[in-house]
């Protein structure tokens, strides 16, 4: 009987020690869907995604664009504020002006409130390049 204390105690230190020594991350994704073919300058492309995290209590899917490889993104359209676990999502159009490569990004932005004017950049998706001819 005095030997089951100890062990029980040493179970539940070694249990209290590995949930401590495991970080707390948020989960969360950001894709978009573009085109699989070229499309032509001019021509307006509908891009979508969607996107989900569990670290902030709103959340808001945006579409951003750049023309080259060290050009600064540019946002192109967002959806709507949402709570965080409805899912965000992003409906727009992009039309580019200009033959080249037209790389697009999805961004999951996170709110403290609705009227959040600096949202923190929690997600984004792989770059898709379309190509313009």
């Amino acid at each position: 009987m005095t030997h089951r204390i100890p062990y029980a105690a040493a179970g539940i230190l070694a249990a209290a020690l590995v949930l401590a020594a495991t970080p707390a991350s948020a989960k969360g994704v950001m894709d978009i869907v573009t085109p699989a073919r070229p499309v032509r300058a001019g021509q307006t492309i509908r891009v979508s995604g969607a996107g989900e995290d569990d670290a902030a209590r709103f959340l808001r899917a945006c579409v951003q664009e750049r023309g080259g490889a060290h050009d600064a993104w540019h946002v192109v359209g967002c959806g709507r504020t949402v709570t965080a676990g409805a899912g965000a999502t992003v409906e727009t159009g992009v039309r580019p002006q200009h033959p080249g490569a037209l790389q697009l990004r999805g961004v999951l932005y996170g709110l403290d409130d609705t009227a959040d004017t600096t949202p923190d950049e929690l997600r984004t998706s792989p770059v898709v390049t379309v190509h313009v001819h």
